[in-house]
């Protein structure tokens, strides 16, 4: 197992942000490819494993797609978007064999934990059939970790995505956009707004957060699309403030998932506990782990199901 620094598993800050973490990198004992795409997270926040998964895998992911909404098609016509599209379907490997195995990809899952520097497990997956063209943002409030960013999203592309699909964009560098700290924020709310129930006060807070992402970070770096075919794989650092550019073409499909992983030693906590929790110790256990894939554990997080 890789490591990097002092202390035990996810006892530590993630090297990848650490001050020295391309002098850590340039002395790292790994493959060319896990230094390169360890190079792109440090410098840009962001990088992509071209050829990672085979096309016939990618394939199987979306003829299990189709097979579970015609088993489940009254389900399925529950789920549509104002256009008629089908939602986010969260934990499809649950269902899917196919997926489970991208997700679990072995030599995937051995970048990761060179990256994360300790063993990594499986924690959850969204399936899209169409691009979300969701606002810039930061996974950090629905995926906060202590110590912080010991999380990535790691995005498979199931089929070549065309530019009028809505490809995956990015703030290059965003990663290291400062802001205000998400307690400051929660505090400004519970002052400013007792008039909120304590959960109107945790969404109201999250608008917030998301506000200034949305208008403050394009300003620490380029905003890109990001040119992914099926079968590459994209990392992003967890406070990479990124999302769905506009489709122009909304009915052109963008089949693809996206699963989130961290080290088996680290609990994934929710918005919650991002704005509220305090001090340097994690929140209590918030799920165990149903079962591995591939000798990966893979966290009992949920059942198939829209969102």
């Amino acid at each position: 197992m890789f490591g990097f620094g002092g202390g035990g598993p996810s006892k530590r800050e993630l090297w990848l942000d650490r001050p020295d973490a391309l002098d850590l990198l340039a002395k790292a004992r790994a493959p060319a490819d896990f230094k390169v795409a360890a190079r792109d997270l440090i410098v840009d926040g962001f990088a992509i494993v071209r050829r990672a998964i085979a096309p016939e895998l990618c394939q199987r992911v979306i003829a299990d797609y189709y097979r579970y909404a015609e088993e489940n098609a009254a389900y399925v016509a529950q789920n549509l978007d104002e256009a008629g599209r089908e939602k986010r379907l969260v934990n499809f490997h649950l269902w899917s064999e196919a997926e489970m195995r991208v997700i679990s990809d072995r030599r995937m899952m051995r970048l990761l934990d060179f990256l994360f520097g300790e063993k990594t497990c499986v924690y959850s997956t969204l399936t899209f059939k169409y691009g979300t063209q969701q606002p810039i943002h930061r996974d950090t409030p629905h995926f906060v970790t202590w110590p912080k960013s010991r999380f990535f999203g790691v995005w498979t592309a199931l089929e070549d995505v065309h530019e009028d699909a809505g490809p995956l964009m990015y703030v290059k560098g965003g990663h290291r956009f400062e802001m205000e700290h998400e307690r400051d924020i929660y505090r400004r709310v519970q002052e400013n707004r007792q008039d909120m129930s304590y959960q109107e006060q945790i969404v109201h807070a999250l608008d917030l957060y998301n506000g200034i992402v949305i208008h403050h970070s394009p300003g620490a770096g380029e905003v890109v699309t990001a040119p992914i075919n099926r079968g590459d794989v994209a990392i992003w650092h967890p406070q990479l403030p990124h999302g769905g550019s506009p489709a122009r073409d909304p009915s052109r499909s963008r089949w693809s998932v996206v699963h989130h992983a961290a080290p088996e030693a680290v609990q994934l906590h929710m918005m919650e506990q991002f704005f509220t929790h305090d001090g340097p110790q994690p929140p209590a256990p918030r799920y165990d782990f149903a079962r591995k894939a591939h000798g990966r554990k893979v966290a009992a997080s949920g059942v198939t199901a829209y969102m």
